[in-house]
């Protein structure tokens, strides 16, 4: 497998792409990637790549060589020591594989023969911004219910619990999710959409880790592994 991905996203992977390929300036922007068995975790920044295993290798690659670009590809080729090092980040979403936490980018790292496979970027980049709720506990909710979830990049969080407005704060870690309601407004509404906000708040403090699958739909799982909200934007 190792040799595959050697082939595949090495020199394979620059040549199958090559009508489509340009090479411009490096502009890198900060990102973090990671892989496990073995341990291991690459820092890109505008002006380096840092490269590091848990079993105790590092080296750094600076200035960052110039990327070879695709729509979703960059190919990042440089040396270290004796050694060839090519970086391959794609824009598709990427589960890890001990955490199940979602990432934008699959990575591949390449150092001599061996082939490390990962996943980089920033998990909040999936997470931000509006959703709407489609079901609660598995149970579909209420029509018309506009019941709503939004996450922002400074950690706070709000929504609509189908009849109330409410506020808080999540914490995204390489661990999970945990979500912190902190308040909501006090207005009644007919009893099937006070049930359904009842359930819906509850939900909100069960969470511990968040899926997003390809298709767009937001799932929000417990420590069971029940999807306890599933949105969409």
């Amino acid at each position: 497998m190792t040799n595959g991905f050697h082939h595949f996203f090495g020199a394979g992977l620059l040549f199958a792409l090559a009508p489509l390929l340009l090479t411009g300036a490096a502009e890198a922007a900060n990102w973090t990637a990671r892989g496990n068995e073995p341990g291991w975790q690459v820092e890109m920044s505008d002006t380096a790549i840092s490269f590091s295993t848990m079993e105790g290798e590092a080296f750094v690659i600076e200035p960052v060589p110039e990327p070879v670009r695709a729509e979703s590809i960059e190919v990042y080729s440089g040396a270290a020591g004796d050694k060839t090092v090519t970086l391959v980040a794609i824009d598709k979403m990427c589960t890890d594989t001990m955490s199940g936490m979602p990432f934008p980018k699959a990575v591949v790292v390449t150092s001599g023969e061996r082939a490390l496979v990962g996943c980089g970027g920033d998990p909040l980049s999936l997470l931000a911004g509006d959703w709407k709720a489609e079901e609660i506990d598995a149970k579909p909710v209420i029509a018309k219910s506009e019941t709503s979830l939004a996450f922002d990049l400074d950690g706070s969080m709000h929504g609509n619990a189908s009849c109330n407005r409410f506020f808080g704060g999540f914490t995204l870690t390489g661990e999970g999710l945990t979500l912190s309601p902190g308040g909501s407004t006090m207005m009644a509404c007919d009893a099937g959409l006070m049930e359904q906000e009842q359930r819906f708040l509850a939900a909100l403090e069960k969470i511990v880790r968040f899926e997003s699958p390809s298709d767009g739909r937001l799932q929000l799982v417990d420590a069971e592994g029940n999807t306890v909200l599933a949105l969409r934007r």
